[in-house]
């Protein structure tokens, strides 16, 4: 499955002419963390140092990221999405969910039942898990 949605974003990006996937899986990580330093984002995105400073110089010049001095660190310099960079995230996202409908368009309902509950189990064990319980062993 996972492949399959590697093509399929992969297709939506070329023909939305937005580039490779790991442009936005920093645009990503940047919406969703907010500034952050690039080393973190490196780590986050399991990307080198030496690639995220290329990814991050590359979103740069396009005016979809800047570089803000760190406001716990003066030494130090955080990566943070532009309103452009947002703009061209929300973009990408909706070509993507439109490429997803097309390709799921064959479902019967019963199909679409289940795969929106599997999805709500999805997000519920690895987004937003429940709390978990302490257990203790009694001898």
């Amino acid at each position: 499955m996972l492949p399959w949605i590697g093509r399929l974003t992969s297709t939506a990006l070329r023909e939305a002419g937005g580039g490779s996937i790991s442009r936005y899986k920093v645009l990503g990580m940047l919406s969703g963390k907010g500034p952050i330093r690039a080393g973190e984002l490196a780590t986050l995105c399991t990307y080198s140092p030496s690639a995220m400073s290329e990814v991050i110089e590359g979103l740069s010049a396009e005016g979809l990221v800047r570089r803000v001095d760190d406001p716990t660190d003066r030494r130090a310099v955080v990566v943070a999405l532009t309103d452009q960079g947002d703009v061209e995230l929300e973009r990408v996202r909706d070509l993507m969910s439109a490429e997803l409908i097309k390709a799921l368009d064959g479902l019967t309902a019963d199909q679409r039942s289940r795969l929106r509950s599997a999805f709500a189990d999805l997000n519920e064990i690895l987004i937003d898990p429940p709390a978990k319980k302490e257990t203790r062993i009694v001898r």
